[in-house]
């Protein structure tokens, strides 16, 4: 039997016994894939012992599925994001479907609700919304469900963009590296508002499949030429040393492990002499992680947030 997992990840596939042993769970029997959207939950998938192939991508994989399980809840991802799996998964008609929901049997009952009177209906869940710096054009950026701040501008990647905007003024930088870049808010609005003689080149980097996608359909709409890497680990090594410029805005939680893969790309991928920006809404706890990597960091307030800014020596 084929079947598919939607919204599981590798906690999800394993038990623990009475002697703490880790095993598979009884249910994983047979040709099971599961999908991932974020490219660190497939390799967790990949270097673990389930036995379950898994794939990355921003769509689910076509084919003639046996069963499709799908998990979700309102603290596992958005009412969104989960009504557009949901929409994915009928139109891929597997012969058996099971809803494993975490969470209250009202909200279960609510999420169901909205398809099961036109289950049919194909809905657009993307969203196109306007975003700019202080003297910049306007640029309509494009993003999807799963997305960081899908449907709305992000306050903390938008004081970056103005600080770093504003830094660069009548600057001259070869290539920025936009790091965690979602669909691109940030790296577009800078390189937007360049004006030097020569293009400058950008390079933006998610681990998410769908902030991918975004970013590389904005990168077409807008004319903005830009490399869009899927990685959970930073630029590859062929990169060190070539970037002017690094903006993040790194996720805060995991106790600023994934804020530590962004400054440690950050310090390998810049040239010396080059800047490296992130962004907080309270610099306590990024600004020690930034020193480990850079021992001069300025604080930028802009907006209710703070920007950190270290050149590279």
């Amino acid at each position: 039997m084929k079947t598919l997992l939607v919204g599981y990840k590798v906690q999800d596939l394993f038990e623990v016994n009475r002697r703490g042993e880790r095993r598979p769970v009884p249910w994983l029997d047979g040709d099971i894939t599961c999908h991932t959207l974020d490219i660190y939950h497939c390799h967790a998938i990949e270097n673990s012992s389930c036995g379950v192939k898994a794939v990355c991508s921003p769509h689910l994989p076509k084919d003639n599925w046996d069963l499709i399980k799908f998990k979700t809840g309102p603290k596992l991802m958005s009412g969104e994001l989960s009504l557009d799996l949901l929409q994915e998964i009928h139109l891929l008609h597997p012969k058996r479907f099971e809803l494993e929901f975490d969470g209250r049997e009202r909200d279960r009952n609510d999420l169901i609700a909205k398809i099961k009177d036109d289950p049919d209906r194909v809905r657009d869940f993307s969203a196109t919304w306007p975003a700019s710096v202080p003297g910049g054009q306007k640029l309509m950026l494009t993003s999807f469900p799963g997305c960081f701040c899908h449907r709305r501008v992000d306050d903390g990647g938008l004081a970056l963009a103005e600080v770093v905007s504003r830094e660069l003024s009548g600057k001259n930088p070869r290539a920025i590296l936009d790091m965690g870049c979602g669909c691109g808010l940030v790296g577009f609005l800078v390189a937007a508002s360049h004006k030097g003689d020569t293009p400058v080149r950008l390079v933006m980097v998610d681990s998410h499949t769908r902030a991918v996608e975004a970013a590389e359909l904005n990168a077409e709409k807008l004319g903005i030429p830009a490399e869009v890497i899927l990685s959970d680990n930073g630029t590859p090594a062929q990169m060190d040393g070539t970037f002017d410029v690094f903006v993040g805005n790194p996720p805060y939680y995991s106790d600023y492990k994934i804020a530590d893969i962004f400054l440690e790309t950050a310090q390998r991928a810049l040239k010396f002499g080059g800047v490296c920006y992130t962004v907080c809404k309270n610099a306590d706890g990024l600004e020690p992680v930034q020193r480990r990597y850079f021992p001069d960091v300025e604080i930028i307030r802009r907006r209710g947030y703070a920007v950190l800014k270290s050149v590279k020596n």
